[in-house]
Parts: C-alpha cells; structure tokens; sequence
C-alpha cells in the first residue's frame, strides 16, 4: 500500500499530513478500511470544534460504523466532498483519500504521533 513520507498516524488509525500551519487532512489508515470493509457513508459535522479522543464524525460500512477520533483539540474545516459522492474511495485508496481538512488549536508536536513505521508496529 502507497503511503507518503510525510504522514503522521495515531493509534486510532488515523494519518494526518499537514497543509499549512495548523491545518492538516485527515483520512483513515488502510488496517482502519480493511476492518471496516465496503465504506458507504461519512457523516462529519463542518465547524464543529472537536477535542483531542473525541468523534470527528462516524465512517459506516456494511459491516459496522466507526467513530473517526480526533488527534487533537481541532475545528473541523472542509470535508472531501468526492467521499460524501463516493465514499468507497477510502477503500481504493486510503492514503490519499483525506476525508476531512481541519485546523488545530495548537501547533502539532510530530513526536506525539506515530511514523508509518511506528504506526504498523502498534498493528502488528
């Protein structure tokens, strides 16, 4: 699976890769929509301040739905509108499949979150 260097992950399986100061995209890692299966609908709130291990907004499959956790105290920005069309991009392409952009309180410390190869050791 292609991934960019430059992704960040956090043990809830999300990666975030930063677009300008404080504001990142975020999408989920390909574990999270392997488990997950055939993704049918995002449901995530825009303008909505979130804090650090609460909900984004829930990723449903035919299997289950999923909470989206948020990484840090952040305010939700924009969502990938080609994922609310098409959600099962995620599934095709999950590293370059963000599914929403958002902005941080504070500025992001890289050593608080995972590298790829961090992040696949904690998968295992």
């Amino acid at each position: 699976m292609n991934y960019e260097e430059n992704l960040l992950f956090t043990k809830d399986h999300v990666w975030m890769k930063k677009k300008q100061e404080n504001i990142f995209q975020l999408g989920i890692t390909n574990f999270a929509q392997d488990l997950l299966g055939d993704i049918v609908f995002i449901d995530i709130v825009i303008n909505k301040v979130i804090e650090a291990g609460q909900p984004l907004g829930s990723i449903e499959s035919v299997k289950t739905a999923s909470d989206f956790i948020c990484p840090d105290l952040c305010t939700i920005r924009s969502i990938n509108e080609s994922i609310l069309k098409s959600p099962e991009l995620i599934n095709d392409n999950p590293y370059q499949t963000w599914i929403c952009e958002v902005e941080f309180a504070a500025e992001i410390k890289p050593e608080k979150f995972l590298t790829h190869q961090k992040y696949e050791e904690s998968i295992g």
